[in-house]
Order: structure tokens, then C-alpha cells, then sequence
């Protein structure tokens, strides 16, 4: 008996030293897994990161859980991309969570698309164009450039909430800087023999892709954002598809179906699946990784034979 008391003794001990631990760490709390794996990345062993999503999933259609509404409770800093790509489902989280701490304009809260030149910012917000940005395209995660960005951001956010880690993250943030730089030359040399290669997407996921790349995007499976297309659209798509010659198109996990394997049957062009954000699936699990998987496969599916049509 006074053995069980004294090993129930140690465990609680060892739970509290645990719990102590985990508590002098800055906890923080992303939206996608890409600001998950920059913040660990530059955060190192002062902070504990969790990503609200997988990253498999529509990014503008996610489920919320009340796992995130813990998370979210619970945490020192919230970080999202932005620019409305979070709108439909994370607002809604943060005021449910009740932290003070992640409201926007406090310290907590950082927003990794501020000083970000968006795309494709419309106009007219009439409902007419579909489900529209009204600050932009918010896919920046999927520009070349895009991780530097990010972990700009992530940096600031990290320091204004834990000067005391200033150094440290500085120093994670240069080693990172320099990975980035070995990357961002890979996909350089992967662009030129991308550049001008006609394409279709099904959503206006990869702008900033195509606009790095120097691929030419010809048109969109989708009618409109968030709208799916009608057969009349389907004809006008495949018609300019053929008219370019269009080698690609490309999809995300979440929309490849019937209507792309449609536009690809009829036109010759073939299928690439990309991923849309950092995943557990091999090779995509970083955010340098999953931009080297998207090179990789666009170079690969090109140095394919043409499809027959």
C-alpha cells in the first residue's frame, strides 16, 4: 500500500511538472498547418503549435469542432492567413472561445497576409460573381513567395507576445530565411519549364502559382467562385482549352470530380492533383515540402506523353 501511495505520488508529481513545463511555452494556434509548420519552425522549444485543420479539406467550406474551440480557449496567439480565406468559420470560433487575448488588434492575433499584394480583388462584391474575397485572392500560401511572407509575420507575432524569446526566434527565423533561399531557387529552375504552359484549375486556388511560375491559366472549372459549373460552361471551357492546347489541369484533393475528369476527357489535357496546403501526406508535411511536391508534379505530368482525346 505504501508503495501505490508513493508511485501515485511520483505520477501526480510528473503530471505537474508536465503541466508547469507546457505552461511557460507560448501557445499557439494557426488556422492551416502551413502557419503551423512555419511557427514551429521559427518558435523552436518556446512554443507549442496546433493546427485547427488537416489541410486535406476545402478551405473555404471547414467544419468547425469543439477541439478548436479549446484550442482556441486555451491559446496565447491565433494566427490565420487572412484575407477572408478563414470567413465562413473562423470568426465564429474566436467569439465562441472568449480570449480576450486573440481578439484582432491585440498582440495574440496576427493576421499573416498583412502588407500581402493580394490578387484578383474584385470590383463589384456584388453576390452575382459568386463567393467572392472582398480584399483578394487569399491563397498566398501557395505563392513561391509565400513562405517568406508568412513567417515574416509569424515572427513579429511571436516576439510582440515573448520579447524575452526575441534572440531565439531571430535566429530560428535566419536558418529558416536560408532554406527558403536553396527552395526558392529550385523552383526557379522547375519554372522555366513551366512558363507558358496552358492550363485550366477548378478553383482560383494556384494565381499565385501561375503568376510565378509564368503558367498561363485559361480558365476555371468552377462557373464562378464557390458556384459549380453548368454544362453550358463546361463547352465554353473546353473549347478555349483547346484552342490554347492546354496541357493541365489542376485540382485540389477536395474538387477533383466528375466535372474535371470531364474537362480532361475532352480536351486531352491531364489531371494534377496538388495539394492546397501543408497535409501528413508524404512530402507535403512542411510547408518548403508541399511547394516542392507542387513543382515536382507539374514538371513530372508535362514530361508525360500528350493524352489522346
Amino acid at each position: 500500500m505504501q508503495l501505490q501511495r508513493l508511485l501515485r505520488a511520483l505520477a501526480a508529481a510528473c503530471a505537474l511538472a508536465v503541466a508547469s513545463h507546457a505552461a511557460d511555452k507560448l501557445r499557439v494556434v494557426t488556422t492551416l498547418p502551413d502557419l503551423a509548420d512555419i511557427a514551429r519552425r521559427i518558435g523552436g522549444e518556446r512554443v507549442e503549435v496546433t493546427a485547427l485543420i488537416k489541410g486535406t479539406e476545402n478551405l473555404h467550406a471547414v467544419v468547425a469542432k469543439p477541439s478548436m474551440l479549446v484550442a482556441l480557449s486555451r491559446a496565447d496567439v491565433y494566427v490565420q492567413v487572412g484575407l477572408s480565406l478563414e470567413s465562413s468559420w473562423a470568426p465564429g470560433l474566436l467569439e465562441s472561445a472568449r480570449n480576450a487575448a486573440l481578439a484582432p488588434g491585440k498582440p495574440g492575433f496576427v493576421n499573416g497576409s498583412d502588407g500581402w499584394e493580394a490578387l484578383d480583388v474584385p470590383a463589384d462584391l456584388s453576390r452575382k460573381g459568386g463567393d467572392l474575397h472582398p480584399q483578394g485572392n487569399p491563397h498566398l500560401n501557395l505563392s513561391p513567395r509565400g513562405g517568406r511572407h508568412l513567417a515574416a509575420r509569424i515572427l513579429a507575432g511571436l516576439v510582440a507576445n515573448d520579447p524575452a524569446g526575441r534572440a531565439a526566434y531571430e535566429k530560428a527565423h535566419a536558418a529558416y530565411a536560408v532554406e527558403l533561399d536553396a527552395a526558392e531557387a529550385r523552383w526557379k529552375e522547375a519554372a522555366q519549364k513551366l512558363r507558358g504552359v496552358a492550363v485550366a484549375t477548378y478553383h482560383q486556388e494556384f494565381e499565385y502559382l501561375a503568376r510565378e511560375t509564368g503558367i498561363e491559366i485559361v480558365g476555371h472549372v468552377e462557373l464562378k467562385p464557390g458556384v459549380p459549373p453548368t454544362p453550358a460552361h463546361i463547352v465554353e471551357l473546353v473549347d478555349a482549352l483547346r484552342a490554347k492546347q492546354a496541357r493541365l489541369v489542376l485540382t485540389a484533393a477536395w474538387s477533383n470530380n466528375r466535372q474535371v475528369a470531364q474537362v480532361a476527357e475532352q480536351t486531352g489535357a491531364r489531371v494534377v492533383e496538388l495539394p492546397v496546403a501543408v497535409s501528413s501526406a508524404k512530402g507535403a508535411d512542411t510547408w518548403i515540402g508541399m511547394m516542392d511536391q507542387i513543382h515536382a508534379r507539374l514538371v513530372d505530368a508535362l514530361a508525360q506523353p500528350p493524352r489522346p482525346r
